[in-house]
């Protein structure tokens, strides 16, 4: 599954994890830590968006965007890394930030997998 297919399978990509804890040295604990701050923060950066587009503030929902988009790709959460370039391309394709309310419903669908990404990362690797 690419990270630009449709949210329908896994929702993480572990290797992604993996792959950081062996740049890292194999320590565990650090990317447990990362993990459970992109869990923390998750819900926090997705109403973020939210304030940002009932605001319509253009400035502070790009960074909101480029927030969610960099730590998801980080922590291999492939279909919020998706819908928050998808978000990210159409906050860009705006022609002013009077247009912002017109993409809730791409932060609703974000809203939808929330609680399934943050489920899939903290279960544990078997």
């Amino acid at each position: 599954m690419s990270e630009y297919d449709e949210c329908t399978d896994s929702l993480v990509d572990r290797t992604v994890l993996t792959e950081l804890q062996a740049e890292l040295g194999g320590d565990h604990a650090i990317i447990s830590a990362f993990v459970r701050n992109y869990v923390a923060l998750l819900p926090w950066r997705v109403s973020r968006l939210h304030r940002a587009l009932e605001h319509l503030d253009m400035e502070d929902a790009m960074d909101a965007v480029l927030s969610l988009k960099t730590s998801s790709h980080m922590v291999g959460a492939i279909c919020m890394n998706r819908l928050a370039t998808e978000l990210e391309i159409s906050i860009r394709l705006l022609p002013n930030a009077d247009h912002l309310d017109e993409l809730s419903a791409q932060v609703s669908e974000i809203d939808r997998f929330v609680g399934g990404t943050i489920s899939e990362l903290e279960t544990p690797l078997l």
